[in-house]
């Protein structure tokens, strides 16, 4: 005799829908979930972010070029698009500060520097270009990388400021001048920077690693130099009054400043980084001594995160830093 219980067959889970949401939906994959922009002369929004797929200036471990993709996967920090929640208010809630940020600012996604195989001089020149036309749009230019190669050309991008200071977070001076007569390597980038007429003043933070003959070099030329040990015992907001007040300042952040138990997603790793709470309290420190106009952020490699930890985290100091910079607008 067969003891299993009859099927009530009448029961059913629900088959059709009449719900307030549209049941499919074609998300495309950008930045916070940002609106796609494809043409630079068309751009009109406050933030404008560019990817930069690129990693020729690597010479350890590849990688970064998937770093702007693996940003605009992140998706649990915050979306521009509201669709998540009906009636939810435009921005996101921060909840140790009790504060709505971000509410009303406009971001737009732009896309990807189209690269160019082994030509670093094309593909520094549409860097620069594309920073250009975000400035001339009145857009805050966010890039996001690729090696720190693609500093030198993004910060090039400024030259309509007079003067400008570099302010670097790193766990690496980046400031050979040359390798083997290459001079746009990822070891580079903040000598380029030096160089550039425009700049004035070269702020290191986070340093823990460098050869004597680069540091004798950056600290002759001038360049303030914050190593991660100093930083912890000035904390964040001593270690950003080392930087010159009130100065118009490119901001760039090789994410291997970050203790690699948190995002090892990277190509230099080193040990004994700055945690998520250290990095975000020194960028609302800046943001509140300098004018910050444009940044980057660069060397993520996704290839290396295999829990997704530093896309995250990096997504959320992008975040951090707009909220500071970007007031929430009233209705």
């Amino acid at each position: 005799m067969n003891s299993e219980p009859e099927i009530n067959r009448s029961l059913s889970l629900k088959d059709t829908w009449d719900g307030p949401w549209p049941a499919t939906r074609a998300v495309p994959l950008s930045f916070f979930a940002a609106p796609l922009v494809d043409d630079l002369d068309k751009l009109d929004a406050d933030v404008a972010f560019i990817g930069v797929p690129y990693d020729q200036g690597t010479f350890a471990r590849p990688g970064a070029r998937y770093g702007p993709n693996g940003i605009r996967y992140v998706r649990g920090v915050y979306s521009y698009d509201s669709f998540r929640s009906e009636g939810q208010a435009e921005g996101y809630f921060d909840i140790d500060r009790q504060q709505t940020f971000l509410k009303g600012v406009t971001m737009a996604d732009c896309g990807d520097v189209t690269i160019i195989p082994s030509d670093v001089e094309s593909n520094f020149a549409k860097i620069t270009h594309a920073v250009r036309k975000i400035i001339a749009k009145g857009s805050f230019p966010v890039i996001v990388g690729g090696d720190h190669s693609i500093t030198f050309p993004a910060a090039r991008g400024f030259d309509s400021f007079a003067d400008l200071d570099v302010v670097h977070f790193d766990a690496h001076m980046d400031f050979s001048h040359e390798l083997q007569g290459t001079y746009y390597h990822h070891g580079c980038p903040i000598r380029r920077c030096f160089d550039l007429p425009n700049v004035r003043n070269v702020t290191s933070i986070g340093i823990r690693k460098a050869t004597k003959e680069i540091f004798d070099d950056a600290v002759s030329k001038g360049v303030k130099l914050i190593t991660t040990e100093q930083f912890r015992e000035m904390g964040p907001e001593g270690a950003v009054a080392h930087v010159p007040a009130g100065s118009n300042v490119y901001l760039t952040v090789d994410v291997d400043v970050m203790d690699p138990m948190q995002v090892p997603g990277t190509g230099s790793p080193e040990p004994g980084g700055f945690f998520y709470y250290e990095m975000r309290d020194a960028l609302i420190a800046l943001s509140k001594r300098v004018n910050i106009v444009g940044c980057d952020f660069v060397e993520m490699a996704p290839p290396y995160d295999h829990a997704e930890t530093s896309t995250m985290c990096t997504a959320k100091l992008i975040l951090d830093l707009l909220a500071e910079l970007f007031p929430s607008k009233e209705d």
